[in-house]
């Protein structure tokens, strides 16, 4: 396990990047990495499983279902030919 003394210390370097940075998208990537450090600590200070919520998985866990025939449907498409395995 790292120590909680080493996470403070790179969220020091992170915060200090951030500080003289001179892009918005540089600033952003280091206090995210500042948000999943802390997450980190505390997580696993309080000895949960609970996943750790960053803005990639909350875009993927929010991606509309796009209608698919794997469940053993065929897709109904208006220029189709009706059962062919050859529809591309």
């Amino acid at each position: 396990m790292i120590s909680t003394e080493r996470i403070i210390v790179e969220m020091q370097r992170q915060l200090n990047y951030a500080k003289t940075a001179n892009d918005d998208q540089a600033v952003r990537e280091a206090l995210t990495a500042i948000r999943a450090l802390c997450q980190v600590v505390l997580v696993s200070n309080d000895q949960k499983d609970e996943p750790i919520i960053t803005p990639k998985t909350m875009s993927i866990a929010h991606q509309p279902q796009l209608p698919s025939s794997i469940e053993g449907v065929p897709l109904e498409e208006d220029d189709a030919n009706g059962n062919s395995i050859f529809e591309f």
